[in-house]
């Protein structure tokens, strides 16, 4: 048990670094004692240590699993309770394989640890699967000029600066406890990491608000009806009402276009083929993105439409990346009795398409629920699709499903990273919250906090332009890969 005391206080510093906690020094800390513990370990003791480092950082992020498992499976609290201790494991192993990752590197290489756990942090990252998906670098959010960095190289390049932190502190405490000399190299990489993310993102927070200032605005309204899903249940007319009261309220106020969460509209499905629904807006005269649920022939898809003001249908999006156990269940299409086990759970299709929603000569690349913190598919519609590139982007999501917990920031600050990424406003709209105007900086600018019943307008800037991560996508990730691929094919010759 004495060789798991450093790898558990890894992962305790882990999640306390991170959102919910929020104690982001610690972040550049926390990888040093499971790193100490690395350094005499065997290939399958390596594994061990970095798994338990796992299981214990999602232990501490992940609480709100029981409750979705206990609310929405039905699920007793003992296997509630099983349920949250095997997903943290099979997060966990993310870590085991960078323990193994990083193993590797060293027995090959012997480059310093300011080297081996960036490569292998942001090759793990990258490649590996998980059913939640974060990253690391995420923490660094709270430190906004430091975050900017992600507009060249995305999420992934904040992990690798967060990396090269612990790993040089690392290298240094090596060398004073076996008095060799200072590891300048990997000090001075830090630092110069460090101070040149930080005058970068300075300088860009302040061309990035005057490109805001400049640019044409639009009054947008968001609506949060604090409806949760079992309450959908119960009393199916509750949100749609209180979204048609909102949305009224928010006209008043000089809202231009309006935006509904997920499914917010959903006392019927609406047709492939409708042309109109008059009874979304419900005499209000205002156009709207909304969640609703559409429907053809052999299909149900989650989606977002835009209605205008005369209530007629215009372009739609249909959610791509469908939420396990939620919106499908592995394994239904050939056991369609899982689905009599878990009711809650829908058999939705994917979508196809991942063009931007129009609305006048604006464009909304739009995506739905945890979509927001995918950088792939976020990316994929702000491409140009043929008439430019959207001016902001949209986030429709029900984050009821999780309860009390952390995971409502942890979801709005994963999906603050995108602004960051691409240069526009995130408009996000929750059944329950949060939700939020985030600003091209990744700044949260105003709110509509959890659990509460509200709406906020703001004007919000249509922007132009793109990044170098847009252009170039996750170079990180493939470079990291590139460098473990050479590692292997020069140790095998």
């Amino acid at each position: 048990m004495k060789r798991l005391l450093l790898p558990t206080l890894a992962g305790v510093l882990y999640f306390l670094s991170w959102i919910g906690f929020g104690i982001w020094p610690l972040a550049f800390v926390c990888f040093v004692p499971l790193l100490w513990s690395l350094r005499e370990a065997t290939a399958r003791q390596a594994v061990a240590r970095g798994w338990w480092m796992g299981f214990v950082t999602h232990l501490g992020g992940y609480t709100w699993i029981m409750h979705t498992l206990r609310v929405f499976a039905f699920a007793p609290w003992p296997l509630a309770f099983l349920g949250y201790l095997l997903l943290c494991a099979a997060q966990g192993l993310l870590f085991g394989v960078l323990a193994a990752a990083m193993w590797f590197l060293w027995k090959r290489t012997r480059w310093p640890a300011a080297a081996v756990l960036p490569v292998a942090l942001v090759a793990c990252e990258f490649a590996f699967p998980l059913l939640f998906q974060s990253y690391t670098g995420v923490a660094l959010m709270p430190v906004l000029p430091l975050a900017q960095i992600a507009d060249l190289g995305g999420v992934l390049l904040l992990s690798a600066l967060q990396a090269l932190v612990n790993g040089a502190l690392f290298d240094a405490l090596v060398a004073w406890r076996s008095g060799a000399a200072a590891p300048v190299r990997s000090l001075a990489a830090s630092l110069v990491a460090l101070v040149g993310a930080g005058a970068y993102g300075s300088w860009r927070i302040v061309r990035l608000d005057d490109a805001q200032r400049a640019a044409p605005h639009v009054q947008v309204g968001i609506a949060q009806p604090n409806v949760g899903e079992l309450e959908l249940h119960e009393n199916p007319y509750a949100s749609v009402r209180t979204l048609q009261d909102e949305t009224a309220e928010l006209q008043a106020r000089g809202a231009e276009v309006v935006i509904w969460p997920e499914v917010g509209f959903n006392t019927r499905a609406i047709r492939a083929t409708d042309a109109y629904a008059p009874d979304i807006q419900n005499g209000v005269p205002v156009p709207l993105i909304a969640g609703v649920m559409r429907v053809a022939p052999g299909h149900v898809w989650n989606s977002a439409v835009v209605v205008d003001d005369r209530a007629r249908i215009g372009d739609h999006y249909d959610k791509i990346q469908l939420l396990a156990f939620g919106e499908y269940i592995p394994g239904g299409e050939w056991f369609p009795q899982l689905y009599e086990w878990s009711p809650l759970a829908s058999h939705l299709s994917r979508g196809s398409t991942t063009a931007p929603l129009r609305w006048r000569s604006y464009r909304f690349a739009t995506f739905i629920c945890y979509e927001d913190i995918l950088p792939g598919i976020v990316r994929a519609t702000m491409i140009d699709h043929g008439e430019g590139r959207a001016h902001a982007m949209v986030n429709l999501t029900n984050d009821s499903w999780y309860g009390a917990g952390h995971e409502q920031e942890e979801h709005l600050m994963l999906a603050a990273v995108r602004s960051i990424e691409h240069h526009r406003w995130l408009l996000r709209a929750t059944s329950t919250g949060i939700s939020a105007f985030v600003d091209a900086t990744g700044r949260v600018v105003q709110r509509i906090e959890r659990d509460v019943r509200g709406v906020a307008v703001r004007e919000v800037p249509m922007l132009q332009g793109t990044t170098l991560y847009e252009l170039l996508g996750e170079w990180p990730g493939w470079l990291s890969l590139a460098v473990f691929a050479v590692v292997w094919v020069r140790r095998r010759r």
